[in-house]
């Protein structure tokens, strides 16, 4: 299994994340991946727009809408 580094943006700041997976991980799975951890860490909760629709949203979009969070990359570290 490999390891892979997600890196996202939030209020002007650049995270990162590291998860392990066979493949690289799809924009929709690593989008998944860094809601599933901001849910669990807490991140504070912004209104960008959600609307109703949120279950046929695309996960990357949800993640933008709730919590202001951009996907920057996914990258192999190990």
């Amino acid at each position: 299994m490999a390891t892979w580094s997600i890196t996202f943006n939030k209020d002007g700041n650049t995270v990162k994340m590291v998860t392990e997976s066979a493949a690289k991980p799809s924009l929709e799975e690593a989008s998944r991946k860094v809601m599933e951890l901001a849910k669990r860490e807490g991140f504070e909760r912004q209104d960008n727009g959600g609307g109703n629709g949120a279950k046929t949203k695309e996960p990357a979009l949800q993640l933008f809408e709730r919590y202001g969070i951009t996907l920057s990359g996914i990258l192999k570290t190990g």
